[in-house]
């Protein structure tokens, strides 16, 4: 059995600099709250809950004249999280994905143009959550083409949650485009996602078995399981080794693998290692 790792796989280089700015902070001497998760990886999250960093879902949960460090994740905040930090007297870190930052300029934008906000992504994630904050309250969330139904206005603005797939954004764009006459989209997906896609299923056209490791939260890693599936290769998504099954692996010479963007490059190490054990 081969055992074959796509060219994109690992942290992501927005993961990469969110992990690096917060391990600096659990060494700064003060107190870190983290809003929400740092990224949505069960393995990190453990890491820093070791380093004594305290998770909170709001702001309102810390004490106020409380010191220290408010962690803003790499998936980005609604404008009024700044200023509640600052209202407690919070040092605010912000993480976001430099990507993110770029989605939320342009939702802004878009609604100070006085457009419906479109937002293509999964309803209820953090980044898009963030993306709403920034669209002023004139955002709206549609995961598919029947959702199009309930979008209203005479001008629309839509861009993307940074983690969908380009096909997926286009086909949405088209279908708005054939509703409504005044439509500006802007394509707002990483390019790291987009190469991240196009090796993970280029390898799955050439396996027998496709591994995408990466935790059931992250919807990026969610998105690489389905367009590998698309293929028609065999595929599974995995959060650790321990989720490896054996009988997957019967009769196949060749084995792929992928992860999502906040998947540890210790994590994707211990499947290979574990896969050439068993070769």
């Amino acid at each position: 059995m081969e055992v074959f790792l796509a060219k994109q796989a690992g942290f992501c280089e927005g993961v990469e600099r969110a992990y690096r700015i917060a391990l600096e902070q659990t060494r700064s001497g003060q107190q870190v709250f983290m809003l929400g998760n740092l990224v949505h990886n069960r393995q990190v999250i453990e890491k820093f809950k070791n380093a004594d960093v305290i998770t909170v879902k709001s702001v309102s949960e810390i004490p106020q004249a409380t010191k220290g460090i408010l962690l803003i994740s790499a998936h980005g905040v609604p404008p009024e999280i700044y200023q509640e930090a600052k209202a407690k007297g919070l040092g605010v870190v912000d993480t976001t994905c430099p990507w993110v930052k770029k989605a939320q300029k342009i939702a802004q934008e878009f609604a100070k143009e006085g457009r419906t906000v479109v937002i293509v992504g999964d309803q209820g994630h953090t980044e898009v959550k963030g993306l709403l904050g920034w669209s002023n309250g004139k955002g709206k969330v549609i995961e598919n083409a029947e959702d199009i139904k309930n979008i209203t206005g005479n001008k629309i603005g839509v861009l993307a949650q940074t983690t969908q797939s380009k096909a997926h954004f286009q086909q949405i764009v088209s279908a708005l485009k054939q509703k409504f006459e005044n439509v500006k989209a802007q394509d707002t997906i990483c390019s790291a996602t987009s190469k991240r896609q196009e090796a993970a299923v280029d390898l799955a056209r050439q396996v027998n078995l496709m591994l995408v490791i990466g935790d059931t939260m992250s919807a990026n890693t969610k998105r690489l399981t389905e367009l590998c599936s698309q293929t028609g290769t065999e595929t599974h998504q995995i959060q650790t080794v321990s989720e490896l099954e054996k009988s997957w692996l019967a009769g196949k010479a060749k084995v792929g693998l992928t992860s999502g963007a906040s998947t540890p490059n210790w994590v994707i190490q211990k499947v290979i290692n574990s896969l050439k054990n068993q070769a």
